[in-house]
């Protein structure tokens, strides 16, 4: 196309060209609307903020802006097309649900779609006590949290209370779990929630009540953050009345009144604990604080009436009011001569009851006596801390004296009558002569004849005793493997130890004593696959001295005394040392030595 006039067509393409722009300009540009779901708005109350395109946006929206006065919910998005006098209009819809994260005048900022841009709008949002919307009326629902005592000791179980105060109807209702900053805390729930009435500021009110039992394990502050109770209210009055509101049913009323409702969010008070460090006072090796323990034992033969040669059994239960699993020591007896002693797997049960939990740990032990004799097994103690009257006790098992009768009873009998009648420790137990020398005073060649006769028959007996015992040590290891694994349902967990040994490297690196615990617990569930311990104590009962002082000064440190040292050298290179020889060394030492005084 040519024109006559160069300089009138240079000025016909200029025009041609702004009119393109300003098409696609006008083309490409959105029309953008915001408002609110519903007026007014209160400050424990949900809503929508609804964005509205009457075009395809140049990109996805940033609600990011929001977040400065509203916590962001969730976003749906929605396409309406409708069709008017043949007429075709489509429209954008973005519904965002916030909650206000406080009352007064709040803006909503410009949001971007794209190049596009929403209008900025204002709103006022009431606070709880000036909410006047249907059904949000001032303290129709509300939460109360408690604790049984604020100044607990690290480990100590602390009871926390929730309530929810009611007066309207809901649906779809949940509560958030306790969360806390400060330390870590091991939380129990104790049983079902509670439902009954009421009475307060002259109002029936019907309550939910929920209780966790709680164990901090660090000392120092400690915060729960604000609970939050999210539930479905109704929004507006009834439409019409029901023909069944006579007969008082909540479900046919909303059916027929087509009652309508809309989300709110309660929340509880925060609250804080001042986590005590272990006393002073406390003179245990391990600490352990409840509100009672008692150590009680059964004997399936009265330890005056044993036999050589015939298993009795001895079972030692501790019962712990107010203390977890994890926390009770294990039970063990010490070995003494004369004696074979084979222990069974650990019964362990932990109950919820309505004042805390009650954890319980049995086991049973047994007993075979070699020979005839005395013996005295020492007394079961278990220092702990008294919650309920702040001062250290002792739980106790009195020491046992066996007696236990079978060949040369006689001789037996005499040697005993000369002994001096005082107890015997654990680390010398005292083994009774089961005969006497055949050169004494006063015996006649007969009786030197019979002698001899008994003693063939003693080492017949004794023979015939050793495979005995041989015999039933098979049968306990056969029986052993399938009672483990009914016990515990579960195959054994496999763990990589180079890996686990690459974690505690970068745990000890990092220095923090609660990645160094986990890291260790892992790599004991490689080595003892069959019966790991669970806490840094169990595992230094199975490990070189010089790696147990550094476990149990780690545990102290994250426990009781957060200024305990522990040398992190020492721990990788001991610990590489029990890797290295995992394969044909598995210490089988599982005594807990706290449970004995030490003599």
């Amino acid at each position: 196309m040519t024109y006559p006039n160069n300089s009138l067509g240079k000025h016909m393409l200029k025009f041609v060209a702004a009119l393109l722009l300003l098409a696609t300009g006008w083309v490409q540009a959105a029309q953008i609307t915001v408002k609110t779901d519903h007026s007014p708005v209160a400050v424990d109350e949900t809503f929508q903020l609804i964005f509205s395109l009457d075009a395809d946006a140049e990109g996805e929206p940033d609600f990011s802006a929001l977040n400065q006065d509203f916590d962001v919910l969730g976003t749906t998005q929605s396409h309406n097309i409708s069709i008017v006098n043949g007429k075709t209009s489509r429209t954008i819809q973005y519904r965002v649900t916030v909650l206000p994260k406080h009352a007064g005048q709040l803006t909503v900022p410009p949001i971007h779609f794209g190049q596009d841009l929403s209008p900025e709008l204002r709103l006022q949002v009431q606070d709880t006590a000036a909410s006047k919307s249907p059904g949000a009326t001032t303290k129709t629902v509300f939460l109360e949290v408690a604790v049984d005592q604020g100044k607990p000791f690290v480990q100590q179980q602390v009871i926390l209370t929730v309530r929810i105060f009611s007066r309207i109807q809901w649906r779809e209702a949940s509560l958030s779990e306790p969360q806390f900053e400060g330390g870590e805390v091991l939380m129990k729930k104790l049983g079902d929630d509670r439902r009954y009435q009421k009475q307060r500021d002259g109002k029936t009110w019907q309550v939910i009540e929920r209780r966790y039992a709680l164990f901090p394990q660090k000392s120092g502050e400690l915060k729960m953050q604000m609970l939050s109770l999210n539930l479905r209210i109704p929004a507006e009055r009834q439409n019409r009345r029901s023909p069944f509101s006579g007969f008082n049913d909540p479900f046919m009323d909303d059916f027929f009144s087509r009652r309508s409702y809309r989300n709110k969010i309660v929340r509880s008070q925060g609250l804080s604990l001042d986590v005590q460090p272990v006393p002073t006072a406390f003179d245990g090796q391990r600490w352990l604080i409840a509100k009672d323990i008692q150590l009680e034992e059964n004997w399936s033969v009265q330890p005056d009436q044993l036999k050589a040669g015939e298993p009795a059994t001895r079972t030692l239960a501790i019962i712990a009011d107010g203390v977890t699993l994890g926390q009770l020591p294990e039970l063990a007896l010490p070995q003494v001569d004369g004696l074979r002693v084979y222990p069974d797997e650990p019964i362990t049960r932990e109950q919820t009851t309505e004042k805390g939990l009650l954890s319980t740990s049995s086991r049973k032990f047994a007993i075979i006596p070699t020979q005839a004799g005395r013996y005295e097994l020492p007394a079961v103690e278990l220092k702990w801390w008294n919650s309920k009257i702040g001062r250290e006790q002792t739980a106790r098992i009195p020491p046992r004296e066996l007696v236990v009768t079978g060949t040369a009873v006689a001789s037996i009998q005499q040697k005993s009558a000369a002994m001096p009648a005082k107890p015997v420790t654990i680390d010398h137990p005292v083994q009774k002569e089961a005969t006497a020398p055949a050169q004494q005073a006063g015996i006649s060649a007969g009786q030197q004849k019979s002698a001899a006769i008994n003693n063939g028959l003693i080492a017949g007996n004794i023979l015939l005793l050793l495979l005995w015992l041989g015999t039933l040590y098979l049968l306990f290891k056969k029986k052993a493997a399938p009672k483990e694994a009914s016990a515990e349902k579960m195959p054994v967990v496999r763990v990589d130890l180079a890996m686990a040994k690459k974690q505690l490297h970068q745990a000890l690196a990092s220095g923090s004593a609660a990645k160094i615990r986990e890291a260790l617990l892992q790599i004991a569930k490689g080595l003892w696959p069959d019966h790991p311990p669970t806490s840094l104590e169990s595992m230094a009962d199975r490990v070189q001295p010089s790696l147990a002082k550094e476990l149990n000064a780690l545990s102290r440190h994250l426990y009781a005394d957060p200024s305990a040292k522990w040398n992190a050298e020492i721990i990788e290179k001991e610990v590489s040392t029990i890797q290295m020889q995992e394969a044909t060394h598995v210490p089988t030492k599982t005594a807990l030595k706290p449970l004995y005084p030490s003599t």
